[in-house]
């Protein structure tokens, strides 16, 4: 047997190190090697490391391997090209997504706020950076909850925030947020410093009840019960920007912004209504379904694809590439196990990376579905089985919203 001194002498370490593996060994090596220890560790170690790491054909035939020959909705966009995904971030968020929610018995923990609704919970909404989730319901006040801590009262609880239901929360920065209600009113409030006594920044009147929100610096919009949108500028809170009156004839039920400038509609006409901001005027009005009382109920948007849920079991993929809001794919969705009298109702879509589309319904189970057709269950999450108005997903938090009033947050360890 060779003595280490022979090896040395010979041109061989003497001790075998992962920097001193051949190439094609330590690609072996990385292949058994979660991607979130790949990205967050390994490929810092050294720039022999990272340069190897961040090969792109290294994630590519890692992707290629995940998505197993599904369709992947990304990936069936119109600007989609093999050679320049992202691949390395698509099987990062795949790889994370699935480790924890697949395990999430284990691998998450969470908390259940109840008491302080006594009615539904119609929206919630993550705050500063995750550490923080809101609330709002329709005994017309406002929680706001510490993610992080497990008392279950409210930081604050702001009782008659509105004078009627409050339908829906946004995000307008990282200091403020929006409610909207019944009283057909839309208020600005400083997330900061928000107590039971606030006041809102700004208080901006409609026309009717404001079913939903969207906005983005120095824009923020109201979708209303009447056929109606109505734009607001904060820094003229008296001031109208527009009004759209014509775009659907029946309730505006949700709205998003994707890139800034295309405002996205949903309404219970069963349209779907695109706003160029850019023109002023309507680019395009979709019928998503032709069975009736079948209507766009909630979306999301990532990377070019917005995901859009029905009030029954259908989800659609969008290609927004080039603002074309061209239907893609249209994903059936399982329908509750031995229930054959009431028809299965989507309320809420979240989609905020790569690896997972979230859903929540009248079934009372949050899904976490891959974002692929058809869709993998990576896993259920059940609490009292009441029903779900509402889901944000920030920063590895998850908040949901129960008709019961309870307010559950479920946090990765």
């Amino acid at each position: 047997m060779n003595s280490p001194e022979g090896a040395s002498a010979a041109g061989m370490p003497s001790k075998i190190s992962l920097d001193s593996l051949p190439i094609e060994i330590f690609l072996m090596i990385c292949e058994h090697i979660d991607a979130d220890t790949l990205v967050r560790s390994l490929m810092y170690v050294n720039k022999q490391f990272y340069d190897i790491i961040n090969n792109y054909y290294l994630w590519k035939k890692r992707g290629m391997r995940t998505t197993n020959d599904c369709e992947v909705a990304f990936m069936w966009a119109m600007n989609y090209e093999e050679d320049t995904f992202n691949w390395k971030q698509f099987v990062w968020h795949t790889e994370l997504e699935d480790s924890c929610w697949s395990e999430y018995e284990t691998k998450t923990t969470t908390t259940v706020f109840s008491g302080a609704h006594f009615s539904e919970v119609d929206a919630v909404l993550m705050a500063k950076d995750g550490n923080y989730c809101i609330s709002a319901s329709r005994d017309r006040s406002i929680c706001l909850w510490n993610t992080m801590d497990t008392v279950r009262n409210p930081v604050v609880h702001k009782v008659d925030s509105h004078l009627g239901w409050v339908w829906d929360l946004g995000i307008y920065d990282d200091d403020h947020f929006l409610s909207c209600s019944w009283d057909s009113k839309v208020k600005l409030w400083n997330t900061s410093n928000f107590t039971p006594s606030s006041q809102p920044i700004h208080t901006f009147s409609t026309d009717a009840a404001v079913l939903s929100i969207t906005s983005k610096e120095n824009f923020i919009a109201a979708g209303l019960y009447c056929p109606k949108i109505i734009a607001f500028d904060p820094r003229e809170p008296e001031k109208r920007l527009f009004e759209l009156l014509h775009s659907h004839s029946r309730s505006i039920i949700d709205l998003c912004l994707i890139e800034d400038y295309y405002l996205i509609s949903l309404s219970e006409d069963q349209t779907v209504s695109v706003y160029d901001l850019r023109k002023n005027k309507q680019v395009k009005s979709m019928l998503l379904s032709n069975e009736i009382n079948r209507f766009p109920m909630c979306a999301s948007y990532y990377d070019n694809i917005l995901f859009i849920g029905d009030n029954r079991d259908c989800m659609y993929w969008l290609d927004c590439s080039h603002g074309k809001f061209d239907v893609i794919q249209v994903v059936s969705l399982a329908k509750p196990i031995n229930d054959y009298v009431r028809n299965y109702k989507l309320n809420c879509i979240k989609c905020t990376n790569y690896g997972s589309i979230m859903t929540g319904g009248n079934e009372g189970v949050v899904y976490i579905l891959t974002p692929t057709n058809p869709p993998k269950i990576i896993a259920k999450l059940q609490n009292s089985g009441s029903e779900i108005t509402s889901i944000d997903y920030q920063n590895d938090t998850l908040v949901v919203g129960y008709v019961s009033s309870d307010v559950q947050v479920w946090k990765k360890k």
